[in-house]
């Protein structure tokens, strides 16, 4: 059964520098520490859905799963060293980040043993062990070693003998839509990646206007990998206006075909407004969730993040819009584009306080007594984990204005520190956005 780590974080002990002596209390064994750990990864990383024509939650299914399979097996292991990762890192427990990274290189171990047994590599636990390692690895990623959960991402693929990482949003896509017996309904039959609640026939189903975007921004880093001269036009006159004007057309046709899937969505999908920040010091810098303007609120996580997803493709699409207007010289004010982005990103901004606190009500009623002092108390940890990217590419993006790019940044740097994702710090302290021609969903 899930349950919040009780844990309490380490701080200093009373009239000095010294942080107290870590370890695991004498009085709890390691099957009882192993457990605690379990039910704080169900906690914290698994969002059951509560109505399947909305959500698909997140890891859903996960915990009968380990159920199942028993608390020693290598699925039970993955949660385990995930959990003691990650709140090794937010409780500063180091004895714990130790003893996840034992269980890491012992599940390395026994995962290759598995790979090369085909009777069993090629089956939903070993995906699953192998998606929760890169998992681990974005808890632990480093400056040093940014990129490490990318392997296992890409062992993923290896498993399962398809060209695409489910783990890559565009990948996912492609994979769900394929014939591989663990998620075709049956034969012949595909599912999709995002369910489509929406109001409208009309409206293209987002996992077809992302099978779009993938190529479109690919083509669109290919043609633009050129150097630009002092005037900030194409140095090398070796690509034809027409193909400018085409990818510029197109991109302004796959936008307005995003805003009309936002727009065709049902009211229970949609946000709605449940609170405002609107008093803060001009020249204080704004707390996380202090942001001012509106707080919205969602069915849950899934369904947050699918709203991310397609703002921050839509966010791109305005940008490559305004960059290639820019070079073409063409003389369009682009107003429509410059309003919807900031609104996006200004959606974007209200979906933080939902992702990242425990209790967003007792917040909301903080923020109404006094907004100096109400704090966001850390909820799960995968409200952080599925807002990180989209924090990311947006705070890295030449149009956003300094002050939000300062603002995603600090809660990028919150999400590292409160929420124990190592990934999170790593990307806050990246100068330039890479590996932008795909869009990472983990």
């Amino acid at each position: 059964m899930a349950r919040k780590c009780s844990l309490p974080i380490r701080v200093f002990s009373p009239g000095s520098n010294m942080l107290p002596e870590d370890g695991k209390p004498q009085e709890v064994s390691e099957e009882q520490m192993e457990g605690f750990a379990l039910r704080a990864f169900f906690y914290d990383y698994c969002i059951t859905s509560t109505n399947r024509s909305l959500s698909r939650g997140y890891l859903d299914g996960l915990e009968p799963m380990v159920h199942r399979l028993g608390r020693h097996s290598d699925l039970a292991k993955a949660c385990i060293t995930v959990a003691c990762a990650s709140h090794g890192i937010s409780k500063r427990r180091p004895a714990l980040a130790s003893k996840a990274q034992l269980y890491y290189f012992d599940l390395l171990g026994s995962l290759a043993k598995t790979i090369q047994n085909p009777a069993v590599a090629n089956n939903a636990e070993s995906l699953m062990v192998v998606t929760l390692l890169g998992l681990y690895e974005m808890v632990v990623a480093t400056e040093a070693q940014p990129d490490n959960w990318k392997a296992h991402a890409r062992g993923v693929a290896a498993i399962l003998q398809i060209e695409h990482s489910p783990l890559d949003l565009f990948g996912a896509v492609r994979f769900t839509r394929s014939s591989h017996p663990w998620i075709s309904n049956g034969p012949g039959q595909q599912c999709s990646l995002f369910l489509n609640p929406y109001s409208s026939d009309t409206s293209q189903s987002l996992d077809s206007l992302l099978l779009q975007f993938g190529p479109l921004w690919r083509q669109a880093n290919g043609l633009l990998a050129n150097p630009l001269n002092a005037s900030g036009n194409l140095a090398l006159p070796l690509i034809r206006p027409e193909e400018l004007y085409r990818l510029k057309n197109e991109a302004v046709a796959l936008d307005r075909a995003f805003a009309k899937w936002q727009y065709a969505q049902v009211k229970d999908f949609k946000p709605w407004a449940v609170g405002h920040v609107s008093h803060r010091e001009p020249r204080l810098k704004p707390e996380v969730g202090h942001w001012l303007g509106r707080i919205d609120t969602y069915f849950d996580l899934y369904v947050a993040s699918v709203w991310n997803i397609s703002r921050t493709a839509r966010i791109l699409l305005i940008n490559l819009i305004l960059k290639l207007s820019h070079i073409l010289n063409d003389d369009h004010t682009h107003m429509r584009e410059h309003q919807d982005a900031a609104r996006l990103i200004e959606d974007m901004i209200a979906s933080i306080p939902f992702h990242l606190a425990e209790d967003l009500p007792t917040f909301l009623r903080d923020l109404e007594k006094e907004e100096g002092v109400a704090k966001i108390e850390s909820g799960r940890y995968v409200g952080g984990l599925l807002l990180i990217h989209h924090l990311h590419i947006v705070a890295k993006l030449a149009t956003v204005p300094q002050q939000i790019k300062r603002y995603m940044t600090d809660c990028l740097e919150w999400i590292a520190t409160n929420m124990g994702i190592g990934q999170a710090l790593v990307f806050a302290k990246m100068d330039q956005l890479r590996g932008l021609r795909r869009l990472d969903l983990l």
